[in-house]
């Protein structure tokens, strides 16, 4: 008996036939008929009735399905079991980010458990926020990288990674340059310079504009930081954006914007109960957040 002809018959039995099972296991159809005969000759007994257009299990092959579904089973457990002896990770983990997103700590963090781990299946996407958050909530993602203004995604857990206040970036010759601080209010009516749907500074910018008298959309909406700059400096508008985001512009005035509970917040979600792969992602980013906040403070 080989474990090969179990996975065969596996298949046989979810696809309902032996072509879409040879399809599912990558292997000619004669080549699936072929050991599952011969299993069924090994075991003396016919596990399936060939006779009608579905392929359907014998009597016999029904007693008997429990049991090879509990020998692959327990296969699955030895070779878990035999990667934790090893301190490796199996299986598959999805993790989602924001468009763009910059932080190189991210990305080290691939690679790290990427290398750890080569038997570990690791795919990114990425999207806006809204979709990702969806997405984990869905089971299609394990972890994510999202924005947020105020709190997190409801029915999530989350750490904040980023967690800035929100400024005002102006040319040097604009009106607003000597201010020491901008009220939200002030900023409804203005030509603004904002990032899209999805980026931390936009969902806070959002959330300071909301219910405000005279506020409309954003006059420009671009993809990058670098293009809130040039719009900025050449007096096209106002940029909003968080204050780490600006902070190489040596170009331009920022001027904080007196809102104090709304920030620009970017950080992780999963749902509860995360796999041992999230858990050791997850490890390595907050190790990598913490670093960031205390290189923010300057300690």
């Amino acid at each position: 008996m080989e474990l090969h002809q179990l996975r065969y018959v596996l298949a046989v039995v979810e696809t309902g036939s032996f072509t879409a099972a040879a399809e599912v296991v990558h292997v000619s159809q004669s080549g699936v008929s072929t050991q599952v005969q011969k299993l069924e000759r090994e075991l003396g007994v016919a596990l399936f009735d060939r006779g009608g257009r579905r392929v359907t299990l014998t009597d016999d092959g029904e007693r008997l399905l429990p049991v090879l579904r509990a020998a692959l089973e327990a296969i699955g457990e030895i070779s878990a079991t035999a990667a934790d002896l090893r301190g490796l990770l199996l299986g598959s983990l999805r993790v989602g980010t924001v468009f763009g997103l910059t932080w190189p700590a991210f990305y080290d963090a691939l690679a790290e458990i990427g290398a750890a781990h080569p038997g570990l299946d690791l795919r990114l996407r990425e999207d806006t926020s809204s979709r990702l958050t969806q997405a984990v909530r869905r089971g299609e993602l394990d972890i994510a990288l999202v924005a947020w203004a105020e709190q997190p995604p409801d029915g999530l857990e989350a750490f904040a990674i980023f967690d800035d206040p929100l400024v005002a970036v102006i040319s040097p010759d604009h009106p607003w340059a000597a201010r020491r601080r901008i009220r939200p209010v002030e900023l409804a009516g203005m030509d603004l310079i904002a990032l899209p749907e999805g980026t931390g500074d936009r969902a806070a910018l959002n959330a300071l504009l909301a219910g405000r008298h005279g506020a409309t959309a954003p006059r420009w909406e671009v993809s990058t930081p670098a293009v809130v700059q040039k719009l900025a400096v050449r007096g096209l508008g106002v940029g909003v954006v968080s204050a780490a985001t600006c902070r190489r512009w040596d170009d331009i005035r920022a001027v904080p914007i007196d809102a104090p509970s709304v920030r620009s917040r970017l950080g992780a979600v999963w749902r509860p109960g995360p796999t041992r792969a999230a858990r050791a992602l997850l490890a390595l980013l907050r190790d990598r957040s913490a670093l960031a906040g205390a290189r923010r403070d300057g300690s």
